[in-house]
Order: C-alpha cells, then sequence, then structure tokens
C-alpha cells in the first residue's frame, strides 16, 4: 500500500471547542481518574447482556477521552454506546478509584446534545449524527422521515411537559380518563392497539411498553396540590420541605400523601411549596444540562426562604440529581454556593427517618416483603441499609433476601421506553429472582423500579403488588392509632356516564379512521 493511499485516509478529528468532554476541565479529570482494572465489568448490565468492552463503563470513558483528545468523533457509534448505557452507577460502587461515572455519562449526553444541536444545522452526510440521536432518545421508524417528528416529540418531553404542571396534569389526566372510562378496554378488545402501532409514526411498534407500565395510573384524575404547610404531630421537632416531584405527584399521589402524614408523625413541620417544579434528574440524565440547571435554580429560590431543616425526596433518581444540584451548578458565580447548601440539606425519606430515631408506635402489618434496591437511591445515594431498617422495624412485617436486589430491573428513567429490547432482558433477569422470593410485596423507593416490576408482575401472573417502603410504615402508624389516613385519591370513584359515552365514541371515531387508512392502502 503507497504511502500517498495511507495519508489519504487518514481521518482527522477536531475535540470539541466547547462543552464538558474538553482537555483541562473537571469532566476530564474525572475521566482520567480510571485506572482501567474491569472491576466495573460483571456489575454492568449492558455488558453483561451483550458482552462489549465499548458497552462497558471501562470502554466508554476510553471513548469519552479519545473525543476530548480528538481521537474519535461523536459519530453514530458514539452515540450509541452512550445511550446504550442504563445509568445504573453500578460500576462506582465497585470502582476501587472512586470514579464518578455517573456524571461522565451526563457530560458524554449533554456533549452529545451540544454537538448534534450543531450537525442538525448542517447539510450533508454529517446530519444523520442527530437522527441517531433521536433514535436513542425517542421512538422513532425511518430517521431520514422521522426525524423531525422525534426532535419535536423530544422537545415536548423536555421543554413543555416535564416542567409544566398544567402541561403533566393534562397529559396523565387524560391517560387516567383512557384507562377509567372504559376506552383502554374497547382499544384492547378491537384490536385498535396493535392496530395503532402498526401505523407508520414515530411510535410504531414502540406503543404496548409504555401502556403496560401505565397500566393502572392511580391518583385523582388532576391531583390538588399538596398542603403548602402540614403541622407536626405532637411537638415539632424538625421543619422540613417535601419535593412533590412531577411524575411522582402524577401516578404515585398516594405516596406523597403517605410521606407527609409520616413526617409529620415524626414531630415534623412539612412544607410543600406549590410553586416548587421538576427537579431535572431526567432532563440532566438524557444530556438536557442546560434545561436542568434552569430547573435547579428555580428549585432553589423557591425553597430558600422557607428556612428548612431538611428537604425530603422519596423518589430515589430525583434524589440523586437533587444531591448533586452543587456539581451541576458548580460554574454559576451566582448559584455555586446556594446548590452546595441546599444539595446538603437533601435527604432520602429512609435516611432523614432512620437519622431522627422514628416514632415507634406502630400497629402490626402481617406481609411478606421482599427489597429491591433502586439504582439511584444505593449506588448514586449510597443508601442500603435505612430502607430495610425501616421495613424491619414494622410489627408483623416479615423481610425476606431478594436475590441481586442490587442489579438494575431495567427501569432507568425512560430507559424502558426508548430501549425496549435491553430494558426487557434486564426485566427477566429481575423477575426471576422476583419470583424466587415468594414474598407477597416488593418493596422499593423509586416510581420507575415500582412501574417496570409492576408490569412484569402482570406480565408474568404473580399475586404480588410493590408498594414504597414509606407506604407500609404508613399503613403501621395508622394502624397503631397514630392518625386516620385521608386521601383525595378519585381511583375508586365511578366515573360519569358523560365521559364513557364520549370516551366510547372516541373509540369508534378511531377504528373508523383506522379501517378506511387500510382500504386506501
Amino acid at each position: 500500500m503507497s504511502t500517498e493511499y495511507t495519508q489519504s485516509r487518514t481521518v482527522q478529528f477536531i475535540p470539541p471547542s466547547e462543552g464538558p468532554l474538553r482537555r483541562h476541565t473537571h469532566t476530564y479529570d474525572l475521566m482520567r481518574q480510571c485506572i482501567h482494572c474491569g472491576f466495573c465489568l460483571p456489575t454492568c448490565p449492558t455488558y453483561a447482556v451483550l458482552g462489549v468492552e465499548m458497552d462497558s463503563p471501562r470502554g466508554r470513558i476510553y471513548q469519552m477521552q479519545a473525543v476530548a483528545d480528538g481521537k474519535l468523533d461523536i459519530s453514530d457509534d458514539f452515540i450509541e454506546h452512550m445511550y446504550c448505557c442504563v445509568g445504573c452507577r453500578a460500576c462506582e460502587t465497585a470502582c476501587p478509584s472512586g470514579v464518578q461515572f455517573g456524571k461522565l455519562i451526563e457530560a458524554a449526553r449533554e456533549q452529545i446534545q451540544l454537538t448534534t444541536n450543531k450537525v442538525a444545522a448542517q447539510e450533508g452526510p454529517d446530519v444523520h449524527a442527530r437522527d441517531e440521536y433521536d433514535e436513542t432518545t425517542t421512538p422513532t421508524v425511518s430517521r431520514s422521515k422521522n426525524s423531525i417528528s422525534a426532535t419535536l416529540l423530544r422537545r415536548f418531553f423536555f421543554d413543555a411537559m416535564l416542567p409544566s404542571r398544567t402541561t403533566l396534569s393534562l397529559v396523565f389526566g387524560g391517560l387516567k380518563l383512557y384507562q377509567r372510562s372504559g376506552l383502554q378496554t374497547v382499544v384492547h378488545k378491537t384490536g385498535l392497539l396493535d392496530a395503532a402501532n402498526n401505523l407508520p409514526t414515530p411510535f410504531k411498534g414502540k406503543l404496548k411498553i409504555p401502556e403496560e407500565l401505565m397500566h393502572n395510573a392511580g391518583g385523582p384524575i388532576i391531583p390538588a396540590p399538596l398542603p403548602e404547610v402540614t403541622p407536626a404531630i405532637g411537638e415539632q421537632r424538625y421543619r422540613v420541605g417535601v419535593i412533590s416531584g412531577c411524575i411522582m405527584d402524577q401516578v404515585f399521589h398516594d405516596i406523597n400523601e403517605a410521606t407527609v402524614r409520616v413526617l409529620a408523625a415524626n414531630g415534623c413541620e412539612v412544607i410543600t411549596p406549590p410553586q416548587q417544579g421538576c427537579c431535572g434528574a431526567l432532563h440532566v440524565h438524557g444530556g438536557e444540562a442546560d434545561r436542568g440547571r434552569a430547573l435547579a435554580r428555580h428549585n432553589i429560590d423557591t425553597f430558600a426562604p422557607y428556612n428548612c431543616d431538611a428537604i425530603i425526596i422519596n423518589s430515589a433518581g430525583c434524589g440523586s440529581t437533587l444531591k448533586e444540584y452543587d456539581h451541576l451548578l458548580r460554574d454559576d458565580p451566582d448559584y455555586a454556593q446556594k446548590a452546595q447548601e441546599f444539595s446538603a440539606r437533601v435527604k432520602d425519606i429512609s435516611e432523614f427517618l432512620v437519622s431522627i430515631e422514628p416514632v415507634q408506635q406502630m400497629g402490626e402489618v402481617h406481609h411478606t416483603v421482599a427489597y429491591h434496591d433502586a439504582c439511584h437511591l444505593l449506588h448514586g445515594q449510597k443508601i442500603k441499609q435505612q430502607p430495610r431498617q425501616l421495613l424491619k422495624s414494622i410489627p408483623g412485617l416479615k423481610l425476606v433476601n431478594l436475590p441481586e436486589s442490587d442489579w438494575c430491573c431495567g427501569s432507568a428513567g425512560i430507559y424502558n421506553l426508548t430501549n425496549q429490547e435491553m430494558g426487557h432482558e434486564l426485566l427477566e433477569r429481575k423477575m426471576n429472582n422476583v419470583e424466587a422470593t415468594g414474598a407477597q410485596i416488593i418493596a422499593t423507593g423509586n416510581p420507575g423500579c415500582m412501574m417496570q416490576i409492576a408490569m412484569g408482575m402482570r406480565q408474568r401472573g404473580l399475586p404480588m403488588e410493590v408498594k414504597h417502603p414509606i407506604q407500609l410504615l404508613d399503613d403501621a402508624y395508622a394502624a397503631g392509632g397514630v392518625y386516620k389516613k385521608t386521601s383525595n385519591d378519585s381511583v375508586t370513584k365511578q366515573t360519569p356516564r358523560p365521559v364513557t359515552a364520549l370516551a366510547a365514541a372516541f373509540a369508534l371515531l378511531l377504528a373508523i379512521l383506522i379501517i378506511k387508512g387500510r382500504r386506501r392502502k
């Protein structure tokens, strides 16, 4: 082979000029902590399934550093490997060098976002990098035809839905009406779901998993905000703020209510500011760091006037991000110090209760329970024993071991929607262990895990249910006479007949449109 030919085939890469994946940055220093020992490989879910070095933590760090050094471009392959990661952070627990992989994978995705936004404005073959990016983060069919639709869907999800309580309420209120009006039954019995799933849309082949995950969304159709101030039961010991969350408050409003009751029972005046917003966890995990920073600033400003002793969160994924606001805003001169003070006050509900020695006036709750470690609670926040301590303190409750309790269930934020095959592989492994416990209840502290494992139970027909540990503690306090549980949950309320009729009419119209569309073909 001639020297001239070899030189003509040499590829020149240009290192990023902006963004986190650059030399002489905090992120670059974090990458260089990796000593390539490989202790992380057996703990990585995607490496366990695929057996590919580039889909291991060590392999991903190698690629990140290569991009920063100008030895690798942000190509389709790089994007695929970064978004194949579930972000469970199990590698952090295994790492002897203390590599903070969660911050690295978030930085890589932020860099992808910055780069592909620029590529999208260009013409030529590189434009497909943007299509690949959309495909890894939103359901798409054809990159050439549906990249615009996928981008619009992503923008709606991150920019319009998650930050807005009104939009969230409309979306999830519509979902609950769909389920409770009888429309869901009609859609299944008539085959409309299968027909819609096969339509040439950005959702082709991707509709069944979201529908199964949200099998029976709980809570009121439009949940009312939690009370801004809930007084302590008995002597006040603490003033705490509660992060009500976005999806958590829409789908698991009863868990938020239980959280407030349990805190009040333990001498806490509970503050739940109505103006608080999404914590930004899904944004940061997905590479939308700028939007995540804006949401972080809003929440810091919202809670500042209340002077809380602690800020309580009952969602593992959200808690992990809230505790890292200081990292997220480290370069913001106006908020760096505020973020440090805010993050220092954030406590998971189990972490906080164990630290204050919870009230022991509990009645018996006779259940056999196994505990699943949510990844962002165990690996992200290093909280393992506290939830188990709370469960063991409940009279009548039998806690049994869940094999591989620390192995990811495949939920991983929205990973089970965007990477459905891998999410299913991980769920199957989890469910084999869940089924072996013989427990009545699987307890876990993250809404995504709850929905994912509950879906696995339904798929296997298991006579089990999933609960948050705080729900079991709430039951014990109620059984012990500390308080009577009250809720405005409308799950059991009958849907008005006009709504049912309207839903049936809509289903009939949808069926006619689909049938007409088939005939035209």
